[in-house]
């Protein structure tokens, strides 16, 4: 399988709630022309939730590694394992204005459980082209440890700052106050009801900390997230703008100002929906972004597939007929080690990987290639892999052997209904 650069990489899987990842399709033509490295591999956090808050964690090996979910980059010698969780912006509100300073990146609390960084590549939502020129100049990163404050002076690149050996903890990307910025953008679409259809629109900057903000404020409204290109250029801070719609609605409120804190958003009310309408952010009598919807877009939620368990004919009687796609693959496992061939040992995993939601995630694939050695220590490591995400996972494993090794997956039928085990009986 290639190798993708984190850059190459703006495709990212959906989250499992639908929300997708923080980290944005980075299609900005103000700073376009300005190179941004591409040496980076893309990882996948595992998450965990700690006091309702969700804790995302990363094992890596050595090499050069960016976060597809915050858009952290890391760059490691050795193996590290390394945690964060997005944190209130909040938080440093009274010194930043005290120190007269204001954030440009996501206020994240990053711990190093194991190993040692190298570097440690801070994201941040400032566009370099048109900021002032005395940006590069201003820019700090404000780390807090036990109360105690220090602003540090790192690398600024088109999207991240560089530290050194960082020493990391409650962190940010800040500014100061008095420099003149743009922000690169991010434009959220939730439809909340469809009749009548009521849509939240947000435009905010390209921060995972605000993004976990939008998701946790809509976790209750069974909000369905519609999917439009991205605005293409970056706007001033504390610009004014508001959005229109081509027929007729009822959006509040009627215009806000960009800002750096907290996420707005405009609720738009359509009594009557038409089959197909414009959304279009306005600002300084500009046009920054618009976006068609159709009824397809914003209809219905789609109901979410469940896997019922596979029957296996001659099984199906007494105890056989309660087991779980995980207990039924348990089932198949020592044969599909050892008679899976390399072909369809390479077309699973590339089906599992496409399928919607991933079963398998770059991370996962590609480690799989490279650090597991022969094909039965492969097909066992993916047959893990599947049984720890569970049910659903095994169902839709069941489903891709079926497609892709048809006459394994037959076999393999039949000969555990001549041999039953023997506690199934």
């Amino acid at each position: 399988m290639e190798k993708r650069s984190a850059s190459e990489n703006t495709d990212l899987p959906a989250m499992a709630d639908g929300c997708q990842n923080y980290r944005p399709t980075r299609c900005c033509k103000s700073c376009s022309h300005i190179t941004d490295s591409s040496h980076w591999v893309l990882m996948e956090p595992s998450v965990s939730v700690e006091s309702k808050v969700e804790v995302y964690k990363h094992s890596s090996p050595s090499g050069n590694f960016e976060c597809a979910v915050s858009g952290l980059r890391w760059v490691c010698a050795g193996e590290v394992t390394l945690q964060y969780k997005f944190c209130d912006t909040y938080v440093f509100t009274a010194d930043l204005a005290m120190l007269q300073y204001t954030p440009v990146g996501p206020l994240m609390d990053i711990k190093v459980l194991s190993g040692e960084l190298l570097e440690a590549h801070l994201p941040h939502f400032a566009c370099l082209e048109g900021s002032d020129s005395s940006l590069k100049d201003n820019v700090r990163v404000l780390s807090g440890v036990d109360s105690n404050l220090s602003l540090e002076t790192g690398e600024l690149t088109r999207f991240h700052v560089k530290l050194l050996k960082p020493s990391l903890s409650l962190t940010e990307v800040v500014v100061k106050t008095d420099t003149k910025i743009k922000t690169h953008l991010e434009v959220l679409i939730y439809r909340t009801r469809v009749r009548p259809l009521v849509l939240f629109t947000y435009l905010l900057p390209w921060s995972g900390s605000m993004m976990q903000t939008v998701k946790d404020d809509l976790r209750q409204l069974n909000a369905k997230k519609i999917e439009k290109p991205q605005p293409e250029i970056s706007l001033w801070v504390d610009s004014t703008f508001n959005l229109k719609t081509s027929c007729h609605s009822e959006i509040n409120p009627h215009e806000y100002t960009l800002n750096l804190v907290r996420p707005n958003f405009f609720e738009v009310y359509m009594k009557e929906p038409e089959d197909c309408f414009d959304l279009e952010l306005i600002s300084e009598e500009q046009s920054i972004w618009k976006a068609e919807m159709r009824r397809a877009d914003y209809g219905e939620v789609k109901k979410v597939t469940t896997y019922t368990p596979i029957k296996i004919p001659g099984l199906d009687e007494g105890r056989m007929a309660n087991l779980s796609n995980r207990e039924r693959l348990s089932l198949f496992r020592a044969d599909l080690i050892t008679r899976t061939s390399r072909g369809a040992f390479l077309e699973e995993m590339e089906a599992l990987a496409k399928h919607q939601p991933p079963v398998l995630n770059s991370y996962e694939t590609q480690h799989l290639l490279e650090n597991v050695s022969g094909l039965e220590e492969q097909v066992a490591c993916l047959l893990d892999m599947v049984d720890r995400k569970g049910d659903v996972a095994s169902g839709v494993m069941f489903l891709v052997l079926k497609e892709k090794d048809f006459y394994l997956f037959e076999d393999i039928l039949l000969n555990l209904q001549a041999n039953p085990p023997k506690d199934a009986n």
